[in-house]
């Protein structure tokens, strides 16, 4: 295993964790292998340790090198909103796994990201603007080198207006309807979006299902592959929905926790998987 820190140039809290697993020689698959990088959630206030390692090791044990991100979030009120910040630290994110492709025995043309909550609007913000020129101007990185080749998007923050999460829109853009729209995400999907996973639970009062609900719908009109799974209960936050992260009993769902399934044969079919 390579378990490694990079760290974003200029940026000392924007970091990148590698869970990068050692060659198995003459298995059917081969050597080289698609990779998740992973993306907390937390409001873009902070980070959920809950949806990072976790999600890395579960990855791992299915075939998939793993990445967790350590984006750039809004720990103070006092801080300006945070605007592409975390939009360039995942993009860094990308280009720089790709840039190791070789080191590190990864298809270059099988990099997914997965986000959490606020953490999967970072992940769709990259899927919808990985091809802003300017993005790749500010990083320095070659053009197209983040681009993502499938979003999974677990309970996700993605819409502003009437079904947002404020606090979110908030610590990203400010208290301006206007500037929130801008990042409201399902406006800018087009024909460079990457296939979607989405899940969400119909019960979740912090996200409201409607944003995945209007994302889903805004990628149906694109003609963009996605697999959409509603959960009837949970509230938010249940990463993989097992007791070793929920908070509360009411957060270990077995029927809910099916979502890691069903986004493992989703992975393995955008990625041609054995």
């Amino acid at each position: 295993m390579i378990y490694q820190t990079f760290t974003r140039e200029g940026h000392p809290k924007t970091t990148m964790q590698t869970f990068v697993m050692d060659p198995i020689p003459k298995m059917l698959g081969g050597e080289i292998r698609p990779a998740v990088i992973v993306c907390p959630g937390g409001g873009y206030k902070h980070l959920s340790p809950r949806e990072g390692e976790n999600l890395a090791v579960w990855l791992n044990a299915n075939g998939f090198h793993a990445f967790v991100v350590n984006y750039t979030v809004r720990e103070e009120d006092s801080q300006p909103p945070l605007g592409d910040e975390p939009l360039l630290d995942v993009s860094w994110a990308v280009s720089l796994v790709r840039a190791h492709a070789q080191e590190w025995n990864v298809d270059s043309n099988r990099i997914a990201v997965l986000g959490c909550s606020a953490g999967a609007h970072a992940a769709a913000s990259l899927g919808v603007f990985w091809n802003r020129p300017d993005l790749a101007q500010t990083l320095g990185i070659p053009q197209g080198s983040n681009q993502p080749n499938a979003l999974v998007l677990c309970y996700p923050v993605l819409v502003a207006g009437e079904f947002s999460h404020l606090g979110s829109f908030q610590m990203l853009c400010g208290d301006s309807l206007e500037d929130q729209m801008k990042m409201s995400l399902e406006a800018f999907i087009g024909e460079h979006t990457p296939p979607c996973f989405l899940w969400h639970t119909m019960e979740d009062k912090s996200v409201p299902v409607e944003n995945s609900l209007i994302f889903a719908s805004a990628l149906r009109r694109h003609n963009i592959p996605f697999e959409l799974h509603i959960f009837e209960k949970g509230g938010h936050g249940l990463s993989t929905c097992q007791a070793d992260v929920a908070s509360s009993p009411a957060g270990i769902l077995p029927e809910t926790g099916k979502w890691m399934g069903l986004c493992l044969t989703f992975l393995r079919r955008q990625f041609k998987m054995l």
